[in-house]
Order: C-alpha cells, then sequence, then structure tokens
C-alpha cells in the first residue's frame, strides 16, 4: 500500500494549528516579544517604547532618534558637532556610548538582549500554543 500526503492536507493542519503565514501564532509570537522587550527598550519619557508599532511579523520602533537608541551610539550634527543637531543637519555617528536610565536591562540591542534571556520560556509558551510541547 502506498501511502499519498496532499500538500492541501499540509495547509490544513498548519491553519488549524494557527500556523500559517500571519496567522494567530505567529502574531501571538510576536505580540508576546514585544511584550518582553519592554523592559530592555531605553526609556526616558516612555516615548520610544509607547509608540512601537506591533504588525503580525514585526515590532517597530518608529520614532527619529530610534536608530541611534537601538546601536547604542551618540550622533552628532556635521557641521554643529553638537548632539542637538540644528534643523535639517545632517547627524553622523561617533564611537562613544550612550548611556542610559535603567541600564544594565534597558540598552542598546534590546531585542536580542531580550532574547538570550526569554527564548526559552517564550518558545515553550508558543509551542504550547500550537498544540506542541515544550522542550524538556
Amino acid at each position: 500500500m502506498k501511502a499519498v500526503f496532499n500538500m492541501d492536507d499540509a495547509g490544513t493542519i498548519l491553519r488549524k494549528r494557527g500556523l500559517e503565514p500571519n496567522g494567530r501564532i505567529q502574531q501571538m509570537f510576536t505580540a508576546r516579544c514585544a511584550a518582553e522587550m519592554d523592559p530592555y527598550v531605553p526609556m526616558q519619557q516612555g516615548v520610544l517604547k509607547n509608540t512601537r508599532i506591533i504588525t503580525a511579523d514585526s515590532v517597530i520602533y518608529n520614532t527619529p532618534y530610534a536608530r541611534f537608541q537601538y546601536y547604542g551610539k551618540v550622533m552628532v550634527g556635521i557641521e554643529s558637532g553638537s548632539p542637538y543637531a540644528r534643523a535639517g543637519e545632517r547627524k553622523v555617528v561617533t564611537d562613544k556610548d550612550l548611556t542610559y536610565r535603567g541600564a544594565p536591562r534597558r540598552g542598546p540591542f534590546w531585542d536580542k538582549r531580550m532574547w538570550a534571556d526569554k527564548k526559552t520560556k517564550i518558545l515553550d509558551d508558543i509551542a504550547r500554543a500550537a498544540g506542541g510541547r515544550a522542550e524538556p
């Protein structure tokens, strides 16, 4: 007897478990990562962390200063040499590290540092939500 596997069956199985692209599990994973990153995101007044945008498959920090906060380096105006550049003045990255309130938890590369700390727990929870098993 020959076993036949129909690719339509695979799609049905994936949908049943919420594993289709941008499906329930992807959205759950993205939202969970966003929540877990929260304590790692630099915060002075909270604008950076509180204006994030969560899509089905990404977390976007969309402020004018998000990039240099993420990389953790001071940026200065080309002409002024000041972090407080003039309106319209282009900035360049220096090799000087930023200092963060709430460090060492809050700081640069917040996604990578969160993932290093929380990866196992997140993956276990997501596996269970998809009907799988957590790693032993």
